[in-house]
């Protein structure tokens, strides 16, 4: 089975180094393109994949991942709409903000095909390290064998997620967006240690170390977050008093707020 990307940015080029490291798909078995050519052959280099042009990747693909920015899409299904037409590959989409029916609606206009497969998911860029949380949900001519199939190669970047396509701005919200947030948390807490005295590159490690346990803690015990928040503060301690602070600043009400800018925004994409 070959699998193909169109586009292979921050997201596509985090899901190809992925599948080469965690997943038994060959990675001359992997075939991508992009239009800034020499960021192509470097990725290539890189992971022994296979960097060719965006008509070839649909010709010669079982499945292919549509990676590339939303405003983008409509040009693409049209300037391949033939190749479509012929190979009918079945589509992954992830875009954020347009939908299986709007796809589909695109490739039945361009190629005369109404059948062709679409699937749409969200991952995050931790795929690169094994570590993503997809969401994944079918357009009306997905097979669900098929879903099987993009859900197995999903696995070898994460886990996958069943989420309705009427919650994917929420989904792209807390788990697309949110990686940038909870980096922006480590270099704060690596900022405040250096203020403090201690080597920043140091700092990094024990920020990042502890936020991976305390997600890791979660995962385990599914006990609520303030349940376990409430277990690290002692009366009159050290952690309450960060807590409190956290709290007279606004930290839980920026959190939100950047969750609904981000919801908001990808509304406004799928327009």
């Amino acid at each position: 089975m070959k699998i193909g990307f169109i586009g292979a940015g921050n997201m596509g080029g985090a899901i190809i180094r992925g599948l080469v490291k965690h997943s038994d798909t060959a990675p001359s078995d992997i075939l991508f393109s992009r239009s800034d050519a020499q960021k192509g052959e470097a990725l290539s280099k890189e992971t022994g994949t296979v960097f060719t042009d965006t008509k070839n990747v649909i010709n010669n693909c079982d499945i292919v991942f549509l990676a590339v920015k939303p405003y983008m899409i409509e040009n693409i299904i049209s300037a391949a709409s033939e190749e479509f037409a012929k190979a009918k590959p079945i589509l992954v989409s992830m875009a954020a903000g347009v939908g299986c029916e709007k796809i589909e609606k695109m490739l039945s206009d361009s190629s005369g095909r109404d059948d062709i497969e679409v699937i749409r998911i969200m991952p995050n860029v931790n795929a690169a390290v094994g570590k993503s949380v997809t969401a994944v949900c079918k357009g009306k001519n997905a097979a669900d064998e098929s879903i099987d199939r993009v859900k197995d190669l999903l696995g070898a970047i994460g886990s996958c997620v069943d989420v309705p396509e009427n919650q994917f701005a929420v989904f792209s919200a807390i788990a697309g967006c949110s990686p940038a947030y909870v980096y922006m948390f480590i270099d704060a807490l690596a900022e405040a240690a250096l203020k403090a005295g201690m080597p920043k590159a140091k700092a990094l490690e024990i920020a990042a170390g502890a936020v991976e346990g305390s997600a890791a803690m979660y995962l385990a015990t599914r006990e609520h977050p303030a349940a376990l928040a409430d277990k690290v503060c002692s009366p009159g301690g050290t952690t309450i008093e960060g807590v409190c602070t956290l709290k007279q600043r606004g930290f839980e009400s920026t959190v939100i707020a950047a969750v609904d800018a981000s919801v908001e925004k990808d509304k406004k994409l799928g327009k």
